[in-house]
């Protein structure tokens, strides 16, 4: 700051000899003038330098600021674009909103404002009151959130709690340790043991001594999942029944948990539970809540420090450290789904990093580092170069990742399944190979583009998209093969396409919309089809069904309506061309190969394309755990 006062007060000097030398022009050298004018223009350059940097470090200046911001502000949480190249978008108060992305705003707008010029058949006008709420929607995006659990807005405490029968219990407690090997068995047993979550059960039933509110939400959750796998291989009727009142049991108490926990193991499986519980009830805002206590709860344990294991308490101490890496696996997910900092930093770490450690904790471990060096306010900052060698460097990592899991996919024996057959291990597996091609998808994404790279994508991150949704059909077709819990595709979506960001569609999307890709829009039809539940909820939920379907239709409005028939083997369809004449790309994040040439490829356009293309799919998952109906 004081660079900045002395620069300008020889700036005023100096103007000051100039227009004395103007005045007494007559007998001064010229040379001298010119000299003059040479310094004035070097200290302008220094002080406009200055004012950057001040500008970047957000320091008071007494100068007025500029009606444009710089991109990266390191003070702020999320990195700003000059205002000039956002359209104005009015909120009811009338003051204008900025922090939204305009790539898939602007794209339904014109759609909807180009209706009047179009003939649309009577299945199309249908869809254009939808796409209106969707925009209305996408502009105000904090009006509608709900952050409490399924049926538990107004739960009240029970006397005396309903449970199922001891006779089903007991033989699903017996189930469950005769198949510890079993893929969700040894899931739960990563939270606790299962002889743990037994002895639990045991004490709320047999109630010698008063259980406490933990108890019967451990016993509750554990019940709810055990009931859910036995159905699977049993088809019992009345087990579902069990699993959905244990179901209710769990969101009840989960709904009544004080703000300040006690500090203990049975606290931190509680929350962890809860966690898991709120992820496939689709409330991913919930399941940071608890799983951001959970993770508090471990590091006030120091569960994240090494100790020496030794004598009677070695296995205890086990149990500690897989259940703190549980919470790492699903905060870290959480952390990348939501655009938010993880709440444990691996620099305070002390446990070493297992080389045979589960592949939960190597994709947690991924997904942390995925967000802070790429997708985090200072990740989306980073000089191009560098942000290629990290993305690089992640990418071969968690290739890595998905050949060890379809390693052991083919490693699944090929044979009549069984009771003491794990009937749903490959569709675990591949549910998540789906997680794992979706956050290598998404970190290919932020690879700056080459040259003769369309739209800004490499040719690899389109093929690895395409790869997951081809990947998500065949888990599909898997599901419809579990006819015993119809609830299992709605598990699936809830883990495999709302837990992680899933950044396929967006990519594959923004290049179908762009380049009139047939193939590519009909890939996302598939895949949109693939998630319409068999019946349609009573209350107003978005589904993700009806989300990216109605994305799908938007961009068909344009490509099917009045156009003539012809060959499937064409990509381009010509009478869209003045349509797309008149819808600025460049403006709405969505940049054509002509214009990425023009703007001959700078740092500066491609972070803001990054940036407007994360922020447009974060945006678009985030209303998949709202409760809205478009």
């Amino acid at each position: 700051m004081f660079k900045l006062h002395h620069c300008q007060s020889q700036l005023h000097t100096q103007r000051n000899r100039v227009e004395y030398h103007s005045s007494q022009a007559e007998g001064i050298d010229i040379s001298t003038l010119v000299s003059c004018e040479q310094k004035i223009d070097a200290i302008a350059r220094e002080i406009g330098d200055l004012k950057l940097l001040i500008k970047g470090l957000n320091l008071p200046s007494d100068e007025n600021q500029p009606t444009t911001r710089s991109i990266w502000n390191p003070s702020q949480t999320e990195p700003v674009k000059p205002l000039a190249d956002y359209q104005s978008i009015s909120t009811t108060s009338g003051e204008p909103v900025w922090d939204h992305s305009a790539h898939i705003i602007d794209f339904i707008k014109a759609v909807l404002k180009d209706r009047g010029s179009r003939v649309f058949e009577t299945g199309a006008i249908e869809v254009l009151p939808s796409l209106e709420k969707l925009v209305q929607a996408l502009e105000d995006p904090f009006a509608a959130q709900d952050v409490s659990l399924r049926n538990t807005a107004v739960a009240k405490p029970r006397a005396k709690p309903s449970m199922p029968p001891l006779d089903a219990v007991v033989t699903v407690l017996r189930w469950a340790k005769d198949h510890e090997g079993f893929t969700r068995m040894a899931w739960l047993s990563q939270i606790l043991p299962l002889q743990t979550f037994t002895d639990i059960c045991r004490k709320v039933y047999f109630a010698v001594e008063e259980y406490s509110e933990i108890d019967f939400l451990l016993a509750n959750g554990y019940l709810s999942y055990i009931f859910s796998e036995h159905v699977i291989v049993s088809g019992l009727p009345g087990y579902r029944g069990y699993c959905q009142l244990c179901r209710e049991n769990l969101d009840n108490s989960l709904s009544q948990l004080p703000l300040l926990l006690p500090a203990s193991m049975e606290v931190i499986a509680a929350l962890t539970l809860g966690t898991f519980n709120a992820v496939e009830n689709s409330k991913a805002t919930v399941a940071w809540k608890f799983a951001s206590a959970a993770a508090d709860l471990c590091q006030t344990l120091g569960y994240h420090r090494f100790r020496p294991q030794g004598g009677t308490q070695s296995s205890l101490r086990a149990t500690q450290e897989r259940l703190f890496w549980t919470v790492y696996a699903i905060e870290k997910g959480l952390s990348l789904r939501l655009g938010r900092s993880s709440n444990i930093r691996d620099a305070e770490i002390t446990l070493p990093f297992d080389p045979d450690e589960s592949r939960s904790t190597k994709l947690g471990r991924l997904n942390g580092i995925v967000y802070d060096q790429l997708y985090s306010p200072t990740g989306l900052s980073r000089p191009d170069d560098e942000r290629t060698f990290i993305a690089a460097t992640l990418a071969g990592d968690l290739r890595e990742l998905i050949n060890d899991t379809r390693t052991e996919i083919s490693n699944v024996p090929d044979h009549h399944i069984d009771d003491e057959t794990d009937p749903m291990r490959i569709t675990y597996l591949r549910c998540d190979l789906v997680c794992e091609f979706s956050i290598l998808a998404l970190i290919l994404r932020a690879i700056p583009m080459t040259q003769g790279s369309m739209n800004g994508i490499l040719d690899d991150c389109l093929a690895v998209a395409r790869e997951a949704l081809d990947i998500h059909e065949q888990c599909m077709k898997d599901l419809q093969g579990c006819k015993n819990d119809p609830f299992m595709v709605t598990k699936y979506i809830n883990w495999a396409i709302l837990y992680c960001p899933f950044a396929p569609f967006s990519i594959l999307f923004t290049r179908a919309v762009q380049l009139s890709d047939m193939a590519d829009l009909a890939r996302l039809d598939r895949f949109a089809t693939s998630l319409q539940p068999a019946s349609t909820p009573p209350e107003a939920i978005t589904h993700p069904y009806r989300l990216y379907k109605l994305l799908c239709q938007a961009a068909r409005l344009y490509f099917d309506s009045d156009t003539p028939s012809q060959s499937t083997e064409q990509n381009t369809i010509p009478n869209t061309a003045d349509f797309w004449a008149e819808f600025d790309f460049v403006q709405s994040g969505i940049e054509t190969a002509t214009a990425v040439d023009q703007s001959s490829k700078t740092a500066g356009s491609q972070t803001y394309e990054l940036y407007d293309w994360a922020q447009d799919a974060q945006q678009i998952m985030g209303f998949l755990s709202e409760d809205v109906m478009f």
